[in-house]
């Protein structure tokens, strides 16, 4: 299974996209850009994928490893569009 891929992979992104909304605070960007609330978004996401890779691996469920690969992809798409409107 590949959940054990993704439970990792998806616990650093949250990181990653923790660490843009604290960024974005710190640095008084927070009301001239939507980053923060993106990225926070992008982190909810990689919650979820998190909670059913490791749900996946205890169970040897196929479907819910299919629903964290979603949760993980559409949260990296979220996280990318948080880091282009940081900049723009």
């Amino acid at each position: 299974m590949k959940s054990d891929n993704i439970l990792g992979a998806s616990a650093s992104l949250l990181g990653v996209a923790l660490l843009i909304v604290t960024v974005v605070h710190i640095s008084g960007h927070g009301n001239r850009s939507i980053a923060d609330e993106v990225a926070f978004a992008a982190a909810i996401l990689f919650i979820g994928s998190c909670m059913t890779a490791h749900l996946a691996l205890g169970r040897s469920d196929k479907r819910l490893d299919v629903i964290a690969d979603r949760l993980f992809f559409l949260g990296l798409v979220i996280l990318l569009f948080a880091a282009l409107t940081f900049w723009f």
